[in-house]
């Protein structure tokens, strides 16, 4: 059986949009997540269109989970305010940290003050036969401009999420192969780093290794997920292109905050149920799921 909550945040789905999809109130499908409501069989077979799995698959948690509802709800929106205000406060802090050593910089030794008259004249010297000597002419042409490294085609977002400093990206699990069946669902690709050369993903090399936004977007965060554990999902509204990004071990974006092209939101990590570090990554168009193994360009 799969429950209801767990999946539509799997999918990265808010409760607004599915509300919408469905034509439910959002508080019914609030109450149907946590049991406070029974999911009767006419309920159960528009969820199940929607999410595109068998109605018998789908479950509600039982009431008695629903007891600290509340608490929980309020408890992770609590968690989320605090991450936004940490974050928020290390931006205002970082300019303040950067201006300090140019204004340091700025500062000079009295023996320089002392001795800037008698330095002038030679570099003022200099400088006039600079001036005066001939300009050597180019002999070869300049090199092209660096291809950018994530474009958005008609065909989904291009450009691997990983880019680390030694060792290169190898993919553990493919499309539709183990726990990513079905594709509808849970199609993805597994991305880790090998970084002996071996062929093989080593954890060590994995861990740790930072995260990038394969296309600009509003960040929708799920922390402690299950079964992606910390799971990020970047959404283009304009172009209805999706990026999901899971088993994250720290997060870098905060819910709601819109992310450029290229921007870190996270590092690898084994969060939720993984057997080692790497990177689950999804691509979506609308409710879509798409194949990334020809958009990932990681080797």
């Amino acid at each position: 059986m799969i429950d209801i909550r767990a999946l539509r945040r799997h999918r990265g789905i808010t409760l607004i949009d599915l509300a919408r999809l469905s034509n439910l109130p959002v508080g019914t499908l609030a109450e149907l997540e946590h049991g406070l409501l029974p999911l009767e069989d006419e309920r159960r077979a528009r969820l199940a269109c929607i999410f595109g799995v068998a109605p018998e698959l789908l479950s509600a948690p039982a009431p008695h989970r629903a007891r600290n509802t509340r608490a929980m709800v309020w408890s992770k929106r609590c968690a989320y305010i605090v991450l936004a205000a940490a974050l928020g406060l290390l931006f205002l802090a970082i300019p303040a940290l950067n201006e300090r050593p140019a204004a340091a910089s700025t500062a000079q030794h009295p023996d320089a003050l002392h001795n800037s008259s008698f330095s002038s004249r030679p570099a003022r010297a200099q400088a006039s036969r600079a001036r005066s000597a001939p300009k050597p002419t180019p002999t070869a042409a300049p090199s092209p401009a660096p291809r950018p490294r994530f474009t958005l085609g008609a065909d989904g977002p291009h450009g691997c999420p990983l880019a680390p400093t030694t060792g290169h990206v190898v993919v553990t699990q493919g499309y539709a192969e183990g726990t990513h069946a079905p594709t509808s669902i849970w199609g993805a690709i597994d991305l880790a780093i090998d970084g002996d050369g071996d062929g093989n993903a080593d954890p060590a090399a994995t861990q740790g290794v930072p995260i990038a936004a394969a296309l600009s977007g509003m960040a929708h965060v799920y922390l402690g997920s299950w079964p992606g554990g910390n799971y990020v999902r970047i959404t283009d509204a304009q172009s209805g292109w999706s990026a999901a990004y899971a088993h994250l071990d720290s997060v870098a974006v905060a819910d709601g905050q819109t992310i450029p092209v290229g921007a870190p939101i996270g590092t690898v990590g084994s969060t939720g149920m993984a057997s080692g570090p790497h990177l689950h990554y999804e691509v979506w168009h609308g409710t879509q799921n798409v194949d990334p193994s020809g958009l990932a360009e990681c080797g």
